[in-house]
């Protein structure tokens, strides 16, 4: 990750670039940023995506893929949690936590087929949806 944090000049924009851990946008400057759940859904944001944060004069945010992590698909299994959180099982047992906000989208439901999108390096606990199959 840069570490660019900067604000330009006379227009009071800050740009921070960060790494998408799942739910937040974790800055250069070491700050969390929340993502919108409508477009780390709409954009199939996943673990490890760089990202640049515009932080405007009148405070609203937006976000820009900037550089995106090396993906792979997976079938799994839409489960809930515990917790009534939904997430998704794949033929390994691994679980991964998934955007609500999508999972309402597709119409998930437990024990629905889904495909989804990891980061190729294993290491995640958390998967974007690329479709949910009734």
């Amino acid at each position: 990750m840069s570490d660019t944090v900067s604000v330009a000049d006379d227009s009071g924009i800050k740009i921070i670039e960060g790494i998408f851990d799942g739910y937040f946008m974790i800055g250069s400057d070491a700050k969390k940023y929340p993502v919108p759940m409508n477009y780390s859904s709409k954009s199939k944001l996943i673990q490890w995506d760089h990202l640049k944060l515009r932080i405007m004069s009148d405070w609203s945010l937006q976000y820009k893929v900037i550089k995106p992590a090396e993906r792979t698909y997976v079938k799994a299994i839409l489960i809930k949690h515990e917790d009534g959180r939904f997430q998704a099982v794949d033929d390994y047992q691994k679980r991964y936590n998934l955007n609500q906000a999508a999972v309402t989208f597709f119409a998930g439901d437990v024990g629905d087929e889904a495909s989804i999108i990891v980061p190729l390096d294993d290491k995640a606990d958390y998967a974007a949806i690329e479709t949910i199959i009734k």
